[in-house]
């Protein structure tokens, strides 16, 4: 049995290359609550996205049997058709409210500690499409949720075509694992990795990347390929709907 605190990911390329092994690299939620995935058109990012939903959906159930449930905003409307927990384009910001309130509640004294997801995919373009004062306004209370939601088994994913540091206000950004798919610029990598570790770091392609984990060398990942498309959207209606 999958542990809950650890979401599959994608498939170690290495062995996946030179034993045709197809093993898991995990997503340990509890040693590192908050994701950013940054990949340039074509690099695979929705789709991935889209898959990381549905194990979310289906292994991140607690002992007791809470469901996990996931606060989705996508500001190019490309991620999901449709949901009660989904917002578009014009209302992104909706899905960081009702996440926020649900983070409030539990700092106040619920005692829920169900797994929750906020996802906001192409989270650098929705910054730049407001203006300066909101912009700041939406980074100060995403920097705040990326240092305090640990500890409510709360979690936050960004999807975004290419960042920097500078976008993640407060030292946030070191409150931020990192997956680099496709070819990212070496201005995005070398924002969030040092020298050493972004030399490991090449071009791939769609549905390749690397994981950059804190305290860990970068590892190549391959992305599996989705059998039953049906199934998945089922598991990622659960949920957003659920």
């Amino acid at each position: 049995m999958v542990n809950t605190h650890k979401i599959p990911l994608a498939y170690d390329t290495t062995l996946l290359t030179y034993t045709n092994k197809k093993e898991y690299v995990f997503w340990d939620t509890d040693q590192f609550p908050n994701l950013a995935i940054m990949g340039n058109s074509g690099s695979g990012k929705s789709y991935f996205i889209r898959l990381l939903l549905g194990y979310i959906s289906k292994y991140a159930i607690t002992a007791t049997g809470g469901q996990p449930k996931a606060y989705v905003g996508c500001f190019k409307n490309e991620l999901l058709t449709g949901g009660k927990r989904f917002w578009g384009r014009h209302d992104v910001r909706l899905a960081l409210s009702q996440f926020h309130a649900e983070f409030e509640a539990r700092a106040n004294g619920d005692p829920c500690k169900d797994f929750r997801l906020l996802v906001i995919d192409e989270y650098i373009s929705w910054l730049a499409s407001m203006e300066a004062k909101e912009a700041k306004e939406v980074q100060k209370c995403i920097a705040e949720l990326l240092f305090m939601v640990r500890s409510k088994n709360m979690h936050i994913l960004l999807g975004c075509h290419r960042g920097m540091a500078t976008d993640f206000q407060h030292g946030s950004r070191d409150c931020l694992n990192i997956i680099f798919l496709g070819s990212p610029s070496k201005e995005s990598v070398g924002s969030f990795v040092s020298r050493e570790d972004a030399s490991m770091i090449e071009k791939r392609g769609r549905g390749e990347g690397y994981t950059v984990f804190d305290g860990q060398k970068p590892k190549a990942i391959t992305v599996p390929t989705v059998q039953d498309m049906a199934k998945l959207d089922m598991a990622i209606q659960k949920l957003v709907s659920d």
